[in-house]
């Protein structure tokens, strides 16, 4: 297996490739995969039981990013791998992760296909915008829910009055803020050692995020960072200088994998085969302990559309079959907090990613795009949605008929979902518990759920 610095000595010796050119190569492989692999879409089947299907799109992604490689953004180089690395480095990856002290000590773990433990739940308002007032007590909406296992940061619009801008030293002092916040918010919830998964959301560049991570700050010592990946299987050493520091700090970290349907990866086949490659980028360049991925619509902003939904399950099987990856799925529903149609996406998402064997990151409504539109609720439709699934012992032929079911009930609305109630409508800012009326839109929901063939009461 590579080690780290001679995977980054091949961003400065690799081939010289102009990025357009990569990004075509990107579209002309995956096509070539899709042919030689015999992988097909079938929108009749959005939850596939076809376990033949599931290690194909493995192969194909494995072969993708053996042919491709990953380009880095700052040299114009390609830096390829063996088939050799990527079996060790396979071969070598954690199997679990721990976050958190004490009685909050909590381990995401690789999950298989079916798998009836429960799916390992990180909680997080995923970079939602949020006035600086309202920051703790939006993060604490998400950290305070039982079923949270880690959790992670809003993006605060000011930090002492001020707007934060990229590279001065106010993002320096964004991102201690933004640790410091996120700290009191666990200590609010009851949970002060709960774990962090991603520490930071205030700051962009990496002098900023590094200078906040220290134990004065509340930084536990199993806290952590998430490093993206720039679309599609692209680097740029901005992210992988957070890995220079982590791998010697001790600290957590995760892939983050936002391949784009409709863009340079195309269609449903193409972008689950790149979406599976983003696997290997993680592990090889990133030294990822764990991976997260949030595959998305090009027009629609989300991840709910039912090729979407096809994507997660058909990908998230053909890692947890062929890897002992700790994978995750983060769901992008359309629709904003206090909707039926929230419910309904969130619902179908978690179905998606837990019965194929993937862990849970939620979640990012209103196509996380609009401030303060999210709430701790959609975190717990969606992970109580996961732990059903496992509880249940729900199968991926009847998780199929009851996603299609719930797609009847959003799917022709995803180009004008409705935007929804901003935080401080649908929770009470005293009690920080959700409004009668957002409790009540939620158990209507899961009364035509139950229909669908889900038992809520066993939660």
């Amino acid at each position: 297996m590579s080690g780290f610095w001679d995977v980054i000595g091949r961003s400065e010796s690799g081939p010289l490739v102009k990025e357009k050119e990569f990004d075509l190569q990107v579209a002309r492989i995956a096509r070539q995969m899709i042919a030689k692999y015999a992988i097909r879409y079938q929108p009749e089947h959005v939850i596939p039981a076809d376990d033949g299907l599931a290690d194909r799109v493995f192969q194909a992604g494995l072969d993708l990013f053996l042919e491709l490689g990953v380009y880095c953004r700052d040299t114009g180089r390609r830096m390829k791998f063996t088939r050799e690395e990527v079996n060790g480095a396979l071969k070598q990856a954690p199997t679990a992760v721990t976050y958190g002290q004490g009685r909050d000590v909590a381990v995401m773990t690789a999950r298989v296909v079916e798998d009836s433990r429960p799916p390992f739940c990180t909680l997080t308002p995923v970079g939602t915008p949020v006035a600086e007032e309202r920051f703790v007590p939006l993060v604490q909406s998400y950290v305070q829910e039982p079923l949270a296992q880690t959790f992670s940061s809003a993006f605060s619009q000011t930090v002492h009055g001020r707007p934060i801008k990229s590279g001065t030293p106010q993002e320096v002092e964004a991102a201690i803020w933004n640790v410091i916040k996120l700290r009191e918010a666990a200590r609010a919830a009851g949970r002060p050692q709960i774990g962090i998964h991603n520490l930071i959301s205030n700051a962009e560049r990496t002098d900023a995020i590094l200078a906040a991570m220290q134990p004065d700050f509340g930084v536990l010592p199993n806290d952590g960072l998430g490093i993206a990946a720039i679309a599609e299987l692209k680097i740029d050493y901005e992210r992988v200088k957070k890995v220079a520091f982590l791998r010697h700090s001790g600290h957590n970290k995760y892939g983050l994998y936002g391949p784009l349907m409709g863009g340079y990866a195309g269609g449903p086949e193409a972008t689950a085969i790149v979406h599976v490659a983003y696997h290997f980028l993680g592990l090889l360049a990133f030294e990822a302990q764990w991976h997260c991925g949030f595959p998305l619509h090009i027009h629609y902003g989300c991840n709910t559309t039912r090729e979407l939904l096809w994507l997660i399950s058909i990908t998230s099987q053909a890692l947890s079959r062929n890897t002992h990856l700790p994978i995750s799925v983060s769901p992008f529903a359309a629709a904003g907090p206090c909707t039926e149609m929230v419910v309904y996406e969130l619902v179908a998402g978690s179905l998606a990613a837990t019965v194929a064997g993937a862990n849970l990151l939620l979640a990012a409504v209103a196509r996380n795009r609009h401030p303060e539109r999210a709430s701790g609720m959609e975190a717990r439709i969606g992970a109580e949605a996961g732990h059903l699934v496992a509880r249940q012992g729900v199968t991926r032929e009847q998780a199929n008929e009851i996603t299609k079911k719930i797609l009847d009930e959003y799917e022709t609305r995803l180009g004008e979902a409705p935007l929804g109630r901003r935080f401080d409508e649908c929770y009470d800012l005293v009690s920080l518990q959700p409004t009668p009326a957002y409790l009540d839109l939620y158990e209507q929901c899961r009364e035509k759920l139950r229909g669908f063939g889900l038992d809520y009461s066993l939660l």
